[in-house]
């Protein structure tokens, strides 16, 4: 499991809760149940964390002694972590199963934090804190594990520093040594947002080459994403959550669109609100601190997806907590009842909107349905669907479901900003039911490739057509295939499993050996500096019995590396050759 994510996607606690998911059965049901229970853990985590805070930072009210005042004060911590726990927005989070990634992400972020508490509380006593400083850093190690978000946890602490504990210590030299080391940290994070961060992933850098915005594109868009993330958390209304945002509006100026510059005046607003209050009403500047660091990653100017609700898993307290701070000072003079009232309706609603959605998640259909109706112009929401369809009509081309998912997949493949994942799915289902392939399918697929940036879907699509083609499963066009293959090739020719993948469609699909051996020897040219690539491709060679392609590659690899003849895998690969050539 280690060395596999380390290949892969680098988070191999999470890659192995869902091992053991699958071992323990597989079933839908186990894998959403466990969110579930981690979604519950880190509840009461929030809630234990929100004791400490609303502790700390209130005072009793005038006539209360300590312990009814402690009481109070955890009444409203639980009811502020059942908030967040029931909150609609949490529906797409816990019961879509790859974010498990952000639910442990966020439990390990939390048990650092408590650890940093308890620390720095014992500093405040003259006690012994480093044993918990220790546990925290461990934590943070771990937690990267399942997701990269715990290196916040520094900031979250700074944001705990800042508004409530203010570095002190018992010790003068621990309150300076604590000064000393966030200033040295902050200063640290400029300098790699300088000199790594921002040349890395500017313009001009490429890393933006698979995406249809910039750097500065994305920031700017950020402005209005963060601007609906308060919107959704302060009054999640149905219809408004749409889970897929791959239609969400770029925002290519201060002006265009003019919301840009509203949503920035407004972010800048709450956090001048924020270092305002940040000694009259810390918790609120906490609150809102909170929520701009949790958004800290997936805001910066990396070449991520624009908008995702589970981002706001982490930041969706932020914002309770600010409210809570608001509605408690607002009311300190009011009835004793009221704050109960008002928590009491604020539940209800979030519950009743809750139930409502989570609903609409346990029905497929009617969860693909939704996702149309709500968001008709997302290419993702009707391409689910249209699978949905496909699944639910068998591949019968009688049944009224299977027309419904050919023009469900016409109208995905017409939309702006479609990829070419409908294309794709129309041709292999066209090939795999003997129907015709009609030729604006092509034509959209070619269109496509050349015009949208080359990104994970457009090289899906490509790569599904082509395996599908090259076992045998569906009989497509070997010429209208090239001509894709020489499309994107034009376009990116130093990708070496393209050439790969073009190499197979010539040599099974096509019978042109010197047009496979042309791109199987540019993908070992391009490899020449990783041996184990060159193995591997030899080794799929001699699995499909393409021996001669085999026996090229393998002289042209010794003459590009002559140190490959000493290596032992080399001289067993060269065995293997032989004898699969002599026939035995």
């Amino acid at each position: 499991m280690w060395f596999w994510s380390q290949a892969n996607i680098q988070r191999p606690l999470a890659m192995l809760s869902y091992a053991l998911n699958y071992a323990a059965g597989g079933s839908i049901w186990g894998f959403k149940a466990v969110n579930l229970a981690i979604h519950l853990l880190n509840t009461a985590l929030f809630a234990v964390l929100s004791t400490r805070l609303l502790g700390y930072a209130w005072a009793p009210r005038d006539g209360d002694d300590a312990n009814a005042h402690v009481r109070r004060t955890s009444l409203w911590a639980w009811l502020l972590a059942t908030a967040w726990a029931l909150h609609p927005l949490q529906i797409s989070t816990v019961m879509y199963v790859v974010q498990r990634m952000e639910l442990l992400g966020v439990t390990f972020t939390l048990l650092a934090l408590l650890s940093y508490w308890h620390a720095r509380q014992q500093q405040l006593r003259d006690g012994r804190g480093w044993p918990w400083l220790v546990l925290c850093v461990a934590l943070v190690g771990i937690g990267y594990l399942a997701k990269e978000t715990t290196v916040l946890v520094p900031g979250y602490a700074l944001l705990l520093e800042l508004t409530l504990l203010h570095f002190a210590a018992i010790k003068p030299s621990v309150q300076r040594n604590w000064q000393w080391l966030y200033a040295a940290g902050c200063l640290a994070a400029i300098a790699i947002f300088a000199l790594y961060v921002f040349p890395h992933y500017s313009i001009g850098s490429g890393a933006f080459a698979s995406r249809p915005y910039t750097a500065w594109e994305r920031e700017l868009t950020q402005l209005r994403a963060l601007s609906t993330y308060i919107g959704w958390i302060v009054l999640p209304l149905p219809g408004q959550m749409h889970f897929y945002y791959d239609n969400y509006l770029i925002s290519t100026g201060w002006l265009t669109p003019a919301s840009t510059l509203a949503a920035g005046i407004f972010l800048a607003s709450l956090l001048g609100l924020a270092a305002a209050m940040r000694l009259r009403r810390p918790l609120m500047a906490l609150g809102i601190g909170w929520f701009f660091m949790a958004h800290a990653l997936t805001s910066a100017p990396l070449p991520l997806e624009l908008v995702f609700e589970h981002r706001n898993y982490p930041a969706l307290f932020g914002i309770l907590l600010a409210l809570t701070d608001l509605i408690w000072w607002a009311t300190r003079h009011a009835h004793p009842r009221l704050p109960a009232i008002l928590a009491t309706i604020f539940l209800v609603a979030l519950s009743f909107f809750t139930v409502l959605r989570a609903a609409t998640w346990g029905n497929p259909l009617q969860l693909a349905m939704t996702l149309v109706h709500d968001n008709p112009t997302s290419p993702r929401a009707s391409y689910d669907l249209a699978r949905l369809y496909m699944d639910l009509s068998h591949d019968d081309p009688q049944s009224p479901l299977f027309a419904r998912g050919i023009r469900e997949l016409e109208r995905g493949a017409a939309l702006p900003n479609s990829s070419p994942l409908p294309e794709q799915a129309l041709l292999l289902t066209a090939a795999s039911e003997g129907i015709p392939a009609q030729m604006a399918w092509w034509q959209s697929l070619f269109d496509k490739l050349r015009t949208r940036p080359l990104g994970p879907q457009e090289y899906r699509a490509l790569q599904g057509l082509t395996s599908r083609a090259v076992e045998g499963e569906a009989n497509l066009d070997p010429h209208r295939l090239s001509e894709a293959y020489q499309i994107v090739l034009a376009r990116n020719p130093n990708y070496a499993s393209l050439h790969v993948q073009y190499a197979d469609v010539a040599s099974v699909l096509m019978h042109d050996q010197p047009l496979a051996l042309s791109h199987l020897q540019t993908a070992i040219v391009l490899n020449k500096n990783d041996p184990d690539y060159i193995h591997r491709l030899i080794g799929y060679l001699l699995a499909n019995s393409r021996l001669e392609e085999a026996a090229t590659l393998f002289k042209q690899a010794e003459q590009q590396q002559p140190s490959l003849k000493q290596d032992p895998h080399w001289m067993a690969l060269r065995t293997q050759l032989e004898a699969r050539r002599q026939g035995r």
